[in-house]
């Protein structure tokens, strides 16, 4: 059941103040006759004194100037109220503007402080005894304001505050409140966006604004915003994080009309003003950013009426996924080809979508596709994507002409056989038109599921992963080390490196690829996350790669061939269809193969040559583009419903796999013992629960989502 805000029921006794500072309150009014007793009253229901009430109708076309002489008739007649000095002004032609209104509030105002109460928002009876505070401690206070909780026309509450939109990055910096100077407010929060959400909040010093107000004029949309910078350029401002306001969403509300792309160039605008006189530091300008990406939707929703939409649902983003990165690689490649993309993340009541971008940003590059909350699709969409099988149920009951997977992984794989194993398999059984990362993956889903499916292949940035002359080569290898992906095979691996240090003591071994916290038995440098430019570097510098995938085939081995660097993976299904057998050894899933083929390229440079010209030579077939072609191909097939021909798909690795060689068989049998010791065990059992816990959080978010839709239908 929703709350309601009833003003009625918050009356507190008044406070006995000896020589108050004079409050002059403004109320503007235009066409809110539904609202304006509620406003008044509220004022009138202030616990500090208030010096004058000064309401403006700006020409209203409803009944609110009866309504606001009869409610005037009522105070003046009423023994409590008769003594406040209260004026109406009407204007027989509507202004045209608010600021037209707040500049004569000021005018004829005659209290040293300015309040203007919107004539559709309420607010809390200690509002004033709260914001009139900072002035009393500091002369160069300009500006007082609060938290504002929303309500809608019903005064049904929608929010209990306002955080979600002026912390849109999560900082929680607003949370204990603060007063500090105009110029700090400007540079830290203003330079941004306008964090003042609601002039019913604000409590102002009077000062001569008229200037400033007839300026802020030209503003469709960010005038209030325009103002406050301005005025703070001289003085200072506090902020009490008590809701004390009750800012109301309608469908009269005029920001709910303007245009975005209006919107656009004024934040645009305000920004470059501030960056231009303020020197910002570099965190606030990626803020500035990321506060014109957040428009992205609305303009491109304004403009591009005629392009194809496409929505991808995806996991929460982690620093470091590979998976993640491929998606939004290929929704760039869609919006550069025309077509209009939207980005939709489960809502943990953690993130905004404002978050949520600044991730994906920061951790896969810039992405101009929309980015949304939650699964309430905004739009009307040509293809829904599914991107993993915690996403395929929102994706089954949302709205769409058509339904897409975006496959990766097969993620059954991931699981113990059992209900979850069997609930993630279940997800290719929706009929959606999957894509797919690689041929194994096609393969998979046409033979064994009967899905229409079609496939990229692996692909490699070639500008990035490439031969670097000037590194020198060492006797070293490294190893993609994932202990949080089982499906990367550590244990297995690091009992293979165990042994080629035994045998090859003199070899660098290289982990990289994971923060996640161990030591090891045995010397090696355990480099983490790296960039990708360092990758390639240790790509160059090293003379086999390791990097093994019980399930699909990672885009790492790829990228090392087209580095030139040999590789050593696992001989199983699911690398038969993508790996080529020049450039790679696939070898027994056992620590004494995967070691015998390392030792076996180590001891022969010709071997090494041989693979690392057939790497380069085979992946200037495959880059980025041509994946990015290929799946740009496969949505035009979606949209235009040719998505019926089955590609004919064959092994591209058919040699035998790489077995123990003897040098190896006796330090394998005697390499028995855990090659790994975790740190801060507790921390590591802590990790380990949480992880062992997923499959039953994401079922009960995928009921409680599930409900959702059916409750809908």
């Amino acid at each position: 059941m929703k709350k309601k805000v009833d003003i009625y029921n918050f009356k507190e006794k008044k406070l006995n103040v000896t020589n108050p500072k004079s409050i002059s309150v403004i109320i503007p009014n235009y066409n809110y006759a539904d609202y304006i007793i509620k406003r008044i009253d509220s004022v009138l229901f202030q616990t500090y004194p208030v010096y004058e009430i000064i309401i403006l109708d700006d020409c209203s076309t409803d009944n609110s100037i009866e309504i606001i002489e009869n409610k005037i008739k009522q105070i003046k007649e009423n023994e409590d109220t008769k003594n406040i000095s209260i004026s109406f002004y009407k204007n027989e032609k509507n202004s045209g503007s608010p600021f037209e209104q707040w500049k004569k509030g000021f005018e004829v105002a005659k209290g040293d402080y300015i309040w203007i109460a919107e004539a559709d928002d309420v607010c809390k009876p200690n509002l004033l005894e709260k914001l009139i505070i900072p002035f009393e401690n500091d002369d160069n206070m300009v500006i007082s304001y609060c938290d504002s909780a929303r309500i809608d026309e019903n005064d049904n509450l929608i929010r209990e505050n306002s955080e979600d939109l002026y912390d849109m990055c999560k900082t929680g910096e607003w949370r204990g409140g603060y007063s500090w100077s105009g110029k700090e407010e400007i540079i830290y929060h203003l330079s941004v966006t306008n964090t003042i959400l609601n002039a019913s909040s604000v409590l102002w010093k009077k000062g001569n604004y008229g200037s400033i107000f007839e300026q802020a004029k030209e503003y469709k949309v960010a005038g209030d915003w325009y103002v406050y910078y301005k005025i703070l350029e001289n003085g200072n401002i506090s902020f009490c994080p008590e809701s004390l306001n009750f800012f109301r969403k309608h469908s009269k509300s005029a920001s709910t009309v303007v245009k975005a792309r209006i919107e656009y160039n004024e934040i645009c605008k305000i920004q470059d003003d501030i960056s231009k006189n303020y020197n910002l530091p570099d965190d606030i300008k990626e803020k500035q950013q990321l506060r014109r990406t957040y428009m992205l939707p609305q303009l491109q929703e304004e403009q591009d009426d005629d392009k194809k939409k496409i929505a991808f649902v995806i996991p929460h983003p982690g620093k470091g996924s590979g998976g993640h990165r491929t998606i939004i690689q290929n929704i760039n490649a869609l919006i550069n080809k025309g077509y209009s993309c939207d980005i939709y993340v489960d809502d943990n009541g953690l993130v905004t979508k404002e978050l949520i971008a600044k991730q994906i940003n920061e951790y896969y590059g810039k992405c101009n596709a929309g980015v949304y909350v939650g699964f309430d699709l905004k739009k009307d969409y040509d293809v829904v994507f599914a991107t993993g099988f915690s996403t395929t149920e929102f994706v089954n009951y949302a709205k769409a002409k058509d339904k897409a997977y975006f496959i990766q992984d097969f993620e059954p794989w991931f699981f113990a056989m059992g209900d979850q194993y069997l609930i993630t398999e279940n997800s290719y059984r929706y009929g959606f038109k999957c894509v797919t990362i690689g041929k194994w993956l096609a393969h998979k889903m046409a033979t064994e599921y009967n899905n229409p499916v079609r496939y990229f292949d692996f692909c490699a940035d070639l500008n990035n992963y490439k031969r670097l002359d000037n590194v020198k080569k060492e006797n070293a290898i490294c190893f993609i080390y994932q202990p949080e992906k089982p499906r990367r095979c550590d244990y297995i691996g690091l009992k293979a490196l165990k042994i080629v240090k035994t045998i090859m003591p003199e070899v660098q071994i290289y982990l990289f690829g994971s923060n996640f916290p161990a030591s090891f038995e045995f010397e090696c440098k355990n480099l983490k996350i790296i960039p990708i430019e360092k990758c390639n570097e240790l790509y160059n510098k090293c003379k086999v790669g390791i990097c093994m995938s019980a399930s699909n085939p990672s885009r790492i081995p790829f990228e090392m061939m087209a580095a030139g660097l040999p590789v050593v993976e696992l001989y199983k299904e699911n690398n038969l269809y993508d790996i080529p057998d020049g450039s790679a050894i696939l070898a027994e899933p056992t620590p004494g193969a995967i070691a015998s083929a390392i030792i076996t390229i180590l001891k022969n440079e010709e071997l090494q040559n041989q693979m690392s010209k057939f790497g380069i030579q085979y992946m200037k077939n495959f880059p980025l583009e041509k994946g990015y072609e290929q799946f740009l191909e496969n949505v035009d097939k979606i949209i235009t419903n040719d998505y019926n021909e089955i590609p004919n798909i064959n092994k591209i690795y058919n040699k035998e796999p790489f077995k123990t060689i003897e040098e190896v068989k006796q330090v394998a049998y005697e390499v028995t013992k855990p090659c790994i010791r975790l740190e801060n065990s507790s921390k590591t059992k802590r990790f380990l629960r949480r992880i062992k816990r997923l499959p039953s959080l994401i079922k009960s978010r995928l009921k409680k989502y599930i409900n959702k839709f059916k409750t809908r239908k």
